[in-house]
């Protein structure tokens, strides 16, 4: 049977870095690794103790927001946080956990601060921490990831040691979190045989891979996931590789192979679209003008209504035609989703490097909205939109930056890198992968020795192969949403039960909101949410 135990600063596994002494020794000291721990015998009365499970950027923000939070609070109460994830490190998930230089932020540098009222934090860091010849020119570079991931690090950091001048105590738990449970108004943290119990916990489990193509699943070179960095280089570098999927994080997998070396053939598969469009290189900003908080609750009555499918579109139409100074032919945009890459793509880039690609503002200054418009819209509206839009609107608002768009155009011109739509199958067969599509109506079978699944995390949560989602579902103590993931309050990210209700004050921040706030992968859309998620915790605890 588990056995409870309540949070102690002592601990059988002793005191371990996260990163190693030499890189945040004072980090180390002042947050425990646990290993394991024996039950304390009595709770400090005026103590309140808050877990987040995960420690890539949503737990991270999370952690960082209730610290900031706590210290600006008159507490008659001792806080303490506990950090729990399973790898014993921090920000090496998928996003910023890849350990290649040439996995670069999809997001120009000045768009990502970690403070919403410190847009300039991760610039002002960077001339901080890297050699005066290798800045970035400016806030419109594409910085590696692997540098975000230690922006992240350092601000966690430095909330730790602000923490400990406002008596809040952080604890970093190795441990896996196998279940979360309901307890006397509590949540009872799992792992294994142990639970801890918590006054709240704020889950932040970040992209998960899905099922994927289980008829692959036997075939030993086949990649479920394209974030699995090692198998991938572990490719032959004359292998004929096929990358299912069309979105950014195939663009992944194509600049990783091409940095490795590879010389095989690459061929790119998706069923609705090719590759994405690509970023106007140095962007005016945009000051949206249809596309705002203002017309959103003017069409919704305050949200009195919701807003139908087509008063969406005719917002962005209006505000997209505005940016460009042109009517926008969606006929040309549909066309565009199945034309070959090889005569899209020179010529994206060429309207990116001489900023024509307005329409890519004007659609990037409307993301700090698009959880609010999501909420707004009605669920008619969000299910023809997933089924038939979805795909089109990603190749266009998730478009990849220019540096990556020139790799892969070298890549195109060469022969190397091919992209088809229209797929309808893949099998393996005898050490061998058939992939099939009908594109301009004919079909065609193409073969390759290896095969990555880079369709990224599922959103459908059934399908996900995590102990702590599994088990919230079967017990009815998560509900997952319609429009996929897990479904919380919109407000609080308070998780919602099989029975409709937010009873246990368990919340839930990352990418497997998607359903309630759409799009939840951008660090601007993890900082709201943690920020409010945090507000509401604190808030709970009196």
């Amino acid at each position: 049977m588990p056995h409870t135990t309540t949070p102690a600063s002592h601990q059988q596994g002793g005191l371990i870095s996260v990163l190693g002494a030499k890189d945040l020794g004072c980090y180390a000291r002042r947050v425990n690794v646990i290993k394991g721990r024996g039950p304390r015998s009595e709770r400090v009365r005026s103590e309140r103790v808050i877990a987040v499970v995960g420690a890539g950027a949503s737990g991270i923000l999370t952690t960082t927001q209730l610290i900031t939070q706590a210290a600006a609070l008159s507490r008659d109460y001792k806080l303490r946080i506990q950090l729990f994830d399973h790898t014993g490190e921090l920000a090496t998930g998928p996003a910023y956990g890849t350990p290649h230089e040439c996995h670069i932020l999809n997001m120009r540098a000045a768009t990502m601060s970690m403070y919403a009222d410190r847009p300039d934090h991760f610039l002002n860091w960077l001339d901080s921490r890297i050699p005066q010849g290798n800045r970035p020119a400016s806030g419109d570079a594409y910085i590696p990831r692997v540098q975000y991931g230690a922006y992240l690090r350092e601000q966690l950091h430095t909330a730790v040691e602000d923490a400990h001048r406002h008596d809040i105590e952080v604890e970093f738990v190795t441990a896996r979190v196998t279940d979360c449970l309901p307890g006397a108004g509590k949540a009872l943290v799992q792992c294994g045989d142990v639970v801890y119990s918590c006054d709240a916990a704020v889950l932040c489990s970040g992209d998960l891979p899905g099922k994927g193509l289980p008829q692959l699943a036997g075939s030993p070179a086949y990649l479920p996931s394209a974030w699995q960095y090692d198998d991938i280089a572990g490719i032959p570098s004359t292998a004929s590789v096929a990358v299912i999927g069309s979105s950014l994080t195939a663009v992944d997998v194509i600049v990783l192979l091409d940095a490795l070396g590879h010389q095989g053939d690459i061929h790119c598969f998706s069923r609705l679209r090719s590759l994405p469009k690509v970023q106007e290189a140095a962007p005016t900003p945009w000051k949206s003008q249809y596309v705002t908080e203002e017309r959103i609750e003017e069409l919704t009555g305050g949200g009195a209504r919701q807003a139908t499918l087509t008063e969406v579109a005719g917002l962005f139409r209006q505000e997209i035609e505005l940016a460009t100074g042109a009517p926008l032919d969606w006929d040309a945009a549909l066309r565009s989703a199945r034309r070959p890459v090889a005569e899209t793509l020179p010529e994206d880039i060429r309207n990116a490097a001489e900023g024509r690609n307005r329409w890519y503002a004007a659609l990037d200054a409307t993301g700090h909205l698009a959880p609010h418009l999501w909420n707004r819209m009605d669920d008619a509206a969000k299910e023809v939109f997933l089924a038939k839009h979805a795909s089109l609107w990603a190749m266009y608002r998730h478009s990849m930056p220019l540096p990556n768009a020139e790799k892969l155009w070298r890549l195109v011109r060469a022969g190397q890198l091919h992209a088809h739509t229209g797929l309808r199958a893949a099998v393996a067969h005898g050490g061998r992968h058939t992939l099939t599509c009908v594109e301009d109506g004919r079909e065609r079978e193409f073969g390759a020795d290896y095969v990555v699944n880079a369709t990224g995390a599922s959103p459908d949560i059934t399908e996900l192969d995590d102990p702590l989602i599994g088990n919230l579902r079967q017990a009815g103590r998560l509900r997952p949403h319609r429009h996929g993931g897990v479904d919380v309050d919109f407000g609080t990210g308070r998780l919602i039960g099989l029975d409709g209700t937010a009873s246990t004050p368990v919340y839930f921040v990352g990418p497997l909101t998607r359903g309630v706030h759409f799009y939840t992968n951008s660090v601007e859309t993890l900082r709201t949410n943690s920020t409010a998620t945090a507000r509401s915790v604190l808030r709970g605890l009196g």
